[in-house]
């Protein structure tokens, strides 16, 4: 039995991490062959809630892909991962893109909605690949489409800042 949870729990991390691959689109495709490391000070599972929680300066890496956080949640009741949740300020998340460059995103809370693909950045908001960027204190991207949205959404007094370089210049 204890054995069970404990492969139980394996499984769910390892799933649950290879779900944020997609976070950055297009990224090393030989990340998620790679095993997944996690350091935390701290697990509480319950496998009934179908829960986990990371506490204590938690760090995920697999590949090219690194995560820190305070905190990393994986909600999957039923053993199907609905959420993944992490907070702490500065919350990091980079990996390596297929074209050699690194996308990075920085949060005080990031969420990541699985069957909707959907990771939502809250709180002092920054993604950046190569160069460009976009900061807001709300940023939601589209891992199935690439589509990003950005700005407060309950008022407009949040504003959106961009930066991109130009990919064609003239000699």
């Amino acid at each position: 039995m204890y054995t069970q949870n404990l492969i139980l729990i394996r499984n769910i991390v390892v799933f649950s991490t290879l779900l944020l691959l997609p976070t950055l689109s297009w990224a090393i495709k030989s990340d998620a062959s790679q095993p997944v490391l996690i350091d935390a000070d701290s697990v509480t599972f319950n496998k009934s809630a179908g829960k986990a929680v990371y506490q204590g300066n938690v760090s995920i890496k697999q590949g090219t892909l690194k995560i820190h956080a305070a905190r990393i949640e994986i909600n999957a009741p039923n053993n199907k991962i609905v959420n993944i949740i992490a907070t702490g300020f500065p919350l990091k998340v980079e990996q390596k893109l297929d074209s050699g460059k690194l996308a990075k995103g920085t949060a005080k809370k990031m969420r990541y909605l699985v069957e909707k693909k959907r990771l939502i950045l809250s709180g002092n908001a920054v993604l950046s690949q190569g160069g460009d960027q976009f900061s807001s204190n709300y940023i939601e991207f589209s891992t199935l489409t690439g589509a990003l949205k950005a700005g407060n959404k309950k008022n407009n007094k949040s504003r959106v800042h961009a930066i991109f370089h130009p990919t064609n210049k003239t000699k």
